[in-house]
């Protein structure tokens, strides 16, 4: 199955930009990604983050919530707005659990939501699923 997956949406062709301001989460995130052949790029707050989003256009943000100069609801209700971006899905990668902050976040665009801590595997299955409703859009 891992094959099949990996065949069908390319992971050598797709980018993904992680902006996570915890300097070891975004290393272990980006070579959990790079590992299973993706491209990642890191941001590692708001202002770069959506620099790097409009410039590089990836395929998938994947999106912490606590950033020191930017709450990661309120990014992602900007990525949304911005018409470079707005059609990137997004995922949240964060620590905070509470409903209140889920619901914000879907409210603001966000695909999916991935608490802290997670497992490696959990992460590559929600981006590649994250790709293939993605591709599956496009058709």
């Amino acid at each position: 199955m891992q094959a099949t997956v990996e065949k069908r949406i390319n992971r050598k062709q797709k980018v993904i930009l992680v902006i996570e301001d915890d300097r070891d989460m975004n290393d272990l995130v980006c070579d959990a990604l790079d590992s299973a052949g993706y491209q990642t790029l890191s941001a590692f707050d708001g202002v770069e983050g959506l620099r790097l989003g409009e410039q590089a256009h990836p395929d998938v943000i994947l999106l912490d919530i606590i950033l020191p100069d930017a709450d990661g609801v309120d990014l992602c209700r900007d990525l949304r707005r911005n018409e470079t971006t707005r059609l990137i899905p997004i995922i949240m990668l964060t620590g905070r659990q509470d409903l209140s902050t889920k619901l914000s976040s879907y409210i603001a665009g966000a695909k999916r939501y991935i608490t802290k801590p997670f497992q490696i595997d959990q992460l590559i299955e929600e981006v590649d699923k994250t790709l293939i409703q993605k591709q599956i859009a496009a058709d």
